[in-house]
């Protein structure tokens, strides 16, 4: 079993390798083509920067589904029960949120780099060769995320995904008080700051529709009567619903669709809410500190919305970053929570 499992490992090495030369000559030919004889920029429009992000992000997203593709059949996505409508989405919003961290890294540590070497061009050969390796670590290392994908790395993807994607919208922002206003602002501007903060949303709410079918796929395998089915189709709505309403946050900028925006995100803490305060009742094996953890959540966001509204201790960008942050929060323990319970013997589960 054990030489079965290391041939596999490097079996999988031996691809992803493959996965990612071919990546390099791929974005190396195209940016030689698309460069010419004109030296490039590191960043900004039409540079290296800009070629390297969306050929890692469409090298990425096609290293992601032939990952998925030929994942072993005890993979989540092979997982019992489970349709090939449900396992394409899972694919495609594994593969979208894979493109949108490329595409978001890519950009951020390029514009890192022009700033560093201030006035520094690249020649055709070398930028080549530079945007082409790019193309060959996004490659191997979506490949390889693919491959072994499960609950835990989709939740760090997660996490990973929603600072990046925040980050770069705080720092591409023209308007620099942004935050006197409120935190939807960054999405109402038409600049770079503005399409990063929405496509972070909706990519954030597609990848948490995923995670509710990762997380809740034992609980409904191992369901044994209606009601622990009933149980496990609640957990799996609820989630689904906080990725939908994020989404539609990001899809309804603020300054377009007020009440809409706001009516959505106010929907999204109120299931978030109702979850945290049922998980026991959802997910009886659940551990007490985690359900405790959810109340906790609960109580510091209503604290925060009582300092902002009648004592106006704070602006409202506070409070969504609190309420944000502890909602994000509380839904990647939870995934853990539950890859946990997966992971342990029935019989040592408390």
């Amino acid at each position: 079993m054990a030489d079965r499992a290391r041939i596999t490992a490097v079996a999988s090495e031996s691809r992803a390798l493959a996965v990612g030369s071919g990546a390099l000559i791929v974005l190396g030919t195209v940016a030689y083509l698309l460069t010419g004889r004109e030296p490039l920029a590191l960043s900004g429009r039409g540079s290296a920067g800009d070629i390297a992000a969306l050929g890692t992000a469409a090298l990425g997203a096609a290293a992601v589904v032939l990952g998925s593709l030929q994942r072993r059949p005890t993979a989540p996505t092979a997982g019992r029960g489970d349709g090939r409508t449900r396992a394409a989405i899972d694919i495609a919003a594994l593969a979208l949120a894979h493109a949108c961290v490329f595409l978001l890294g890519w950009l951020a540590l390029f514009s890192i780099l022009q700033r560093a070497f201030v006035g520094a061009v690249l020649y055709p050969v070398a930028g080549s060769v530079l945007i082409g390796t790019a193309g060959a670590i996004s490659a191997y290392a979506a490949y390889l995320s693919a491959l072994t994908m499960d609950a835990y790395r989709l939740a760090t993807l997660l996490a990973v995904f929603l600072v990046a994607g925040g980050l770069t919208s705080m720092l591409t922002t023209e308007n620099p008080q942004w935050w006197q206003e409120n935190l939807s602002a960054l999405g109402a501007s038409s600049d770079v700051s503005g399409w990063a903060f929405n496509i972070t949303l909706i990519v954030a709410g597609v990848v948490i529709t995923t995670l509710a079918g990762y997380a809740t796929r034992t609980l409904r395998s191992v369901a044994d009567t209606p009601s622990e089915r009933r149980r496990a189709r609640r957990l799996e709505g609820g989630l689904v619903l906080i990725g939908l309403f994020l989404a539609c946050v990001g899809l309804f900028p603020v300054d377009e669709n007020f009440w809409i925006h706001t009516a959505f995100a106010s929907g999204m803490v109120l299931v978030f809410a109702a979850l945290a305060a049922g998980i026991r009742r959802l997910v009886p094996p659940i551990p007490v500190a985690f359900w405790s953890l959810g109340l906790l959540f609960l109580a510091v966001i209503a604290f925060a919305v009582v300092m902002f509204f009648p004592l106006g201790y704070y602006n409202l960008t506070a409070v969504e970053l609190i309420a944000g942050s502890l909602v994000f929060a509380w839904l990647i323990v939870l995934i853990r929570n539950l890859a946990a319970l997966d992971a342990d013997p029935a019989r040592d589960r408390p």
